[in-house]
């Protein structure tokens, strides 16, 4: 005979119920800083170099965790950042 399981809770009943609800919440976000957001999607600037620079920055502390102290963080944080400078190239001619 087989036992039965422990009872489903009140949210597997209507799975899409938090779904929704979460994105009814982030809707009233957006409605209430709608002009924030129409300026961000309308001006040609981008924080996504930013942003990258700052997830490498985060991944090479995740990855140092535990294993050495401050001086040996902060030199490697700043020489990741250097190696990935924009590199520029100049112009022979105009020298």
């Amino acid at each position: 005979m087989v036992e039965p399981g422990p009872a489903r809770p009140a949210s597997a009943e209507a799975p899409g119920r938090h779904t929704r609800i979460r994105l009814a919440s982030f809707a009233a976000g957006l409605i209430t800083d709608l002009e924030a957001v129409v300026f961000g999607m309308s001006t040609e600037w981008s924080s996504g170099p930013v942003e990258g620079r700052v997830n490498d920055l985060k991944a090479l502390k995740r990855s140092m965790f535990g294993r050495a102290k401050l001086p040996l963080l902060r030199k490697r944080l700043l020489l990741t950042a250097v190696s990935r400078l924009p590199q520029t190239v100049t112009d022979p001619q105009r020298s």
